[in-house]
This record gives C-alpha cells, sequence and structure tokens, in this order.
C-alpha cells in the first residue's frame, strides 16, 4: 500500500497533479488541510485514486470532521491539520491524542515544516507544505508504504 501525504496546499495544486503522475501506482492520497478544496480538485482529476482529507484552519468548513482515524492493512493512521493540538508549539497533545487511540501513525501538517519523529513506536509525521514551505524550504510531500506490518515513510522534496 503506497499513501501520498499532502499538507498545505493552499490553493495550489500544480505540485500535487506533478506528484501524483510521478507515483501513479499510489493506492491513497491523503491532504491534511489547508485547503481541503485542493484535495477534491485532485479527487476530480484523477477519479482511480482515493483520496482522504480533514480540513485546516484556513478551511471553514463543518462537512468533514477535523480529525479522523483510518484503518489501512490493519493500521490505524490517525490524521488531523494539527492547528487544534498547537502544534507549532510543541507536539506534546497530538502524540498524546495518537497514543490514547492507539495509533500507528499520526499525520498532521499547519506547520509548513518537513518532520518525521518516533513516539515509543509511533510515527508522527508531518509532510511540510506542498507548495508554500517554511524557512526557505522546498516544497514536501511524503511517501509512506505499509508493507509486510511495517510503516515506512519519508518526506520528499520539489526542485
Amino acid at each position: 500500500m503506497k499513501i501520498l501525504v499532502f499538507s498545505d496546499s493552499h490553493g495550489y495544486t500544480n505540485n500535487m497533479v506533478k506528484v501524483i503522475k510521478k507515483n501513479a501506482d499510489a493506492d491513497l492520497i491523503i491532504h491534511l488541510g489547508d485547503f481541503y478544496r485542493d484535495a477534491l480538485k485532485v479527487q476530480d482529476m484523477f477519479p482511480n485514486n482515493r483520496v482522504e482529507l480533514v480540513p485546516g484552519n484556513n478551511d471553514w468548513t463543518l462537512e468533514y470532521p477535523k480529525e479522523r482515524s483510518i484503518d489501512i492493512k490493519g493500521k490505524t493512521l490517525f490524521i488531523t491539520h494539527g492547528h487544534t493540538y498547537n502544534v507549532k508549539n510543541d507536539y506534546k497533545r497530538i502524540i498524546n491524542r495518537g497514543h490514547d487511540i492507539k495509533a500507528d501513525a499520526v499525520f498532521f501538517g499547519h506547520t509548513h515544516k518537513a518532520e518525521e519523529i518516533f513516539s515509543d513506536g509511533m510515527l508522527v509525521l508531518n509532510p511540510g507544505s506542498i507548495s508554500v514551505p517554511s524557512n526557505g524550504d522546498n516544497p514536501s510531500y511524503s511517501i509512506v508504504e505499509i508493507k509486510d506490518s511495517k510503516i515506512i515513510s519519508r518526506v520528499c522534496y520539489i526542485k
């Protein structure tokens, strides 16, 4: 199972489209908010790809829940934008939430900075921003694979 994880596209879908075309074998696309409508555009452009999404702090909608747990190949993925967990200050609250619900991985955005850490075996992943990265970084996203009951991830940058 190959998953593309995007966040913080802010109305710019060109980079997502390039990444999806380059990774045509992806089974799932996850968008972590800011702007969730970009995920809907991508879903229209690639109707054969499954797309899961949550809204961010710049998404004014009650149509979608702000956080979700998705079960994939026996693994629980907790997805949220991150702003309600104060992730710009620290990751304690979001990590605790992940452990509370027994998630195997927590995916969030909001900081526009890519980062991957582990907390007691739980993957904590921020793919950064696919359009407006922080600190002069290049736009980024993550590729996550679930195989042989393991979650393998890597942050990728667009040059």
